[in-house]
């Protein structure tokens, strides 16, 4: 979300009620039970009740993140429609409407959006002849315009060469906003002479893409400067630039793991890439040695390279004392390389192993897993960006429209829906935009009846997707839930009800759609005909904002988390008709705006978030990650990240089994984080890892299929998890299951689940595990 969901603290009711003489209030009762059948006027209003919005912090010239609500009710208590109620600001601001009529529940809501100053701002709400109710909210300042530096230029450069990565710079307002087209951005150095067009004006996503930049002088390191009017100069990465007098050069384009268990293959092998003098890439059949000083490196430590002038290690591991180690790369007649620094230790990483944060090109606030294995990642501001986990490398793919704060899901053919997006803070587009892994292509789908921001979208059993909650256009709240279906879309007119932004919603094992919150209460929604809603089991806690949950395993989920702020945690079976919920064994750490991934062996990752009272303190960042284990429901801590990841954090489960961690800013203010890490869990430290020789690439429901594996005997479990689609401390799209199975000379036969409420269409990730809960790398395959 955008800074418009700031700094939230819980609205508290409020009400004010002109008070009737008992005797009085009788006359009038007495009265109403003779005459109201035949009283054109109606039940007059006797009570104006503040029901939500209250006491909220904002930043300023932001939109609050709740509406502020009144209900007008009659001298019994019953509310009462068609009253006019208006509204008026005090410090500054202003609302979406002026004056709002009740409507048949006797409501009335506006959307409140702070000024300029800092500090106590009130919005009255007014009934003639009633007292009237004054809500009051808090606007905090938001930071400052900045120049960031989207990509780095080449970190090596031959002299009179144009850099083969060309840098691209971002300006962004101080909510993270683009700044308009057309502000010339100007790069310059500092001992060198820099050529090409050093000055470019952003474009319409805010950013200056450089093109033809020649760094030539004496060799050493140089540092690019960018300046803008009115904004703070930002310095590159160094750059080593060479006269070209060598023969060529090595480029590690891929850098070990960072954190290393003794013994134990590298999560991440090294890539390293032979240039000739010129920076071009050599041919084939280049022998590149790696080595250490201080360790014993095991694995194939001398490879050739490819077509494409790269070296590709892959079974490198590292033993010897604890400590801090570099590789060394050779290759005959250029100078040698080293890579970053590599934490080796000799315990069995217990707790897991974290990768130092590495550079993303966006603030990854919705990153989607594709079919292909790769990573879909969408930002506030910037070009969408897919991430390849094979090599590292990031494709730009430009968006039709601004999709910052959709909802989105992964759709039976593997295309990723996204609903709604941006306009600005509340105000949500009604878009519906496709993206294809294939070719990397983005198109339009028909549009919603009206536009969304901050909506959730859920594929049913059919493979129809339920799109639920936002704010329109006007920023106004969609309380009629919408289905898209193959390209056609139709409102559930039946079904209108409020709820919060981003519910947390799954397909239930009955058809019907379950929403677990975060409001207290819950609900399951049917899609028949124009839609009903109908009351679901009531959570134990109360609002857990900002909290997440998972579908941890067939129709059981887990909530943890939220509000300002708990610990606490609760489950559910959806399989037991009436099941209540149930409290789990609360986290070490109060936490919100962190994610809850599911991971091969069952358990739960529980990553980043804030343990403050305001909407997202980051002095309160939660580092260390905990694993909730469903067997016995206790939590255990695990290692700590780098990167405080709070608001717009998000986590995502890989194929190879590791989870990505990114995003954090973007809003909510909080710095934008312009990187990630990788989380490599325990089971990656337990041995050797069972591997998938062969396995379908779709499946039919209730089909039996083959899983090719040398390792069968060792076999205990099979793994369905769905391909993640995450944002704002949910994952719309994953949910685990276990596999039936048996095991033979070659193989296994496993027989794919039968029921598609059970299993939504679509791509699932197929691990299997050994007796160690060791995981294999994932197979993606569609069940159909």
């Amino acid at each position: 979300m955008a800074p418009s969901k700031p700094i939230m603290t819980p609205s508290k009711p409020l009400m004010t009620q002109r008070t009737l003489a008992p005797w009085l209030l009788a006359a009038a009762l007495a009265g109403a039970s003779t005459t109201c059948s035949s009283d054109p006027s109606g039940p007059e209003p006797a009570a104006l009740v503040g029901l939500a919005g209250d006491g909220q912090t904002g930043l300023v010239n932001e939109v609050l993140p709740d509406s502020l609500v009144v209900r007008v009710d009659d001298a019994g208590g019953q509310p009462v429609s068609g009253v006019t109620v208006t509204w008026t600001v005090g410090g500054g601001g202003t609302l979406s409407q002026s004056s709002v009529t009740t409507s048949a529940d006797g409501r009335a809501a506006v959307q409140r959006t702070l000024g300029g100053t800092a500090g106590q701002q009130t919005t009255t709400a007014t009934v003639p002849d009633l007292p009237q109710m004054v809500f009051t909210s808090t606007a905090e300042a938001g930071a400052v315009p900045r120049l960031i530096i989207a990509t780095q230029p080449s970190s090596l450069a031959n002299g009179g060469v144009a850099l083969e990565q060309q840098p691209i710079v971002r300006l962004e307002n101080g909510d993270g906003d683009p700044l308009a087209a057309g502000i010339p951005v100007t790069v310059s150095v500092t001992g060198a002479t820099l050529s090409g067009t050093t000055t470019v004006e952003s474009d319409g996503y805010g950013e200056v893409h450089f093109s033809d930049l020649v760094l030539s002088g004496p060799d050493g390191s140089y540092y690019l400067v960018f300046s803008a009017p009115n904004l703070a100069a930002v310095q590159s990465a160094a750059i080593a630039l060479s006269t070209g007098s060598s023969t060529g050069h090595l480029v590690v384009t891929t850098q070990p793991s960072t954190a290393v268990v003794a013994g134990v293959a590298f999560a991440q092998q090294p890539v390293v890439r032979v240039e000739d003098g010129n920076g071009q890439p050599v041919g084939a059949g280049v022998d590149v040695t790696a080595s250490v000083a201080g360790a014993t490196l095991a694995g194939t430590a001398t490879v050739a390279t490819d077509g494409s002038g790269q070296a590709h290690f892959a079974d490198l591991a590292l033993s010897g004392p604890d400590g801090s180690y570099n590789l060394t790369f050779s290759a005959p007649n250029v100078p040698s390389i080293q890579s970053n620094s590599i934490t080796l230790s000799t315990a069995v990483a217990e707790g897991g192993v974290w990768t130092q944060p590495f550079d993303w090109p966006i603030v990854a606030i919705h990153m989607m897993l594709l079919p292909d294995g790769r990573v879909l990642s969408i930002g506030r501001t910037g070009t969408p960006q897919v991430w390849d986990p094979a090599d590292g490398t990031f494709t730009p793919v430009p968006a039709p429209a601004n999709l910052f704060c959709a909802g989105h899901a992964l759709l039976a053919d593997g295309r990723v829906l996204v609903a709604g997006g941006h306009i600005k803070d509340g105000f949500g587009l009604p878009n519906i935009t496709l993206f294809s892994s294939v070719g990397n292509s983005w198109s339009s789908s028909t549009p919603m009846a009206r536009g969304r921001w901050y909506p959730t979208a859920t594929v049913m059993g059919n493979g129809d997707v339920a799109i639920l909650a936002g704010t329109d256009q006007d920023s106004v709240n969609v309380t009629v839930p919408e289905v898209w279906s193959n390209g056609s879309v139709r409102q559930l007119t039946g079904a209108a009800k409020s709820l919060a932004w981003y519910p947390r919603a799954w397909v239930a094992p009955n058809g019907s759609l379950y929403e677990a919150g975060p409001a207290q209460k819950t609900f399951f929604l049917s899609l028949a005909g124009t839609g009903k809603w109908t009351a679901g089991p009531t959570r134990l806690f109360g609002g857990r904002n900002y909290g997440s949950a998972v579908m941890y395993d067939d129709g059981k989920i887990l909530y943890a988390g939220g509000g300002l702020t708990t610990n606490t945690a609760e489950v559910l079976d959806l399989n037991q008709v009436g099941s209540p919920w149930k409290w789990t064994s609360p986290m070490a750490f109060a936490r919100r705006h962190h994610n809850l991934t599911v991971l091969p062996t069952g358990e739960v990752l529980a990553t980043g978030g804030v343990a403050g009272t305001t909407f997202n303190d980051i002095s309160t960042g939660v580092h260390a990650a905990e694993l909730w284990n469903p067997q016995d429901g206790h939590w255990t801590t695990m290692a700590s990240n780098a990167i405080t990841r709070g608001y717009h954090g998000s986590s995502l489960l890989l194929p190879d089994g590791r989870v990505l961690n990114a995003g954090s800013g973007g809003g909510g203010g909080a710095p934008n984080e312009l990187n990630a890490e990788l989380y490599s869990p325990p089971y990656l430290f337990k041995g050797a890892r069972p591997t998938i020789s062969s396995a379908p690439t779709s499946v039919g429901y209730g089909a039996s299929f083959r899983i090719l594996t040398p390792d069968a005997a060792a076999i205990t479990h099979v793994s369905f998890i769905r391909l993640g689609a995450v944002t704002h401390a949910f994952d719309e799209n994953q949910r685990f299951q276990r596999l039936a199975f048996t095991a033979d000379a070659t193989g296994l036969t496993v027989k794919a689940p039968s029921s598609s409420n059970r299993a939504p269409p679509g791509h699932y990730m197929v691990f299997i595990l050994n007796g160690n809960d060791v995981p294999s790398v994932a197979k993606i395959v569609q069940i159909h």
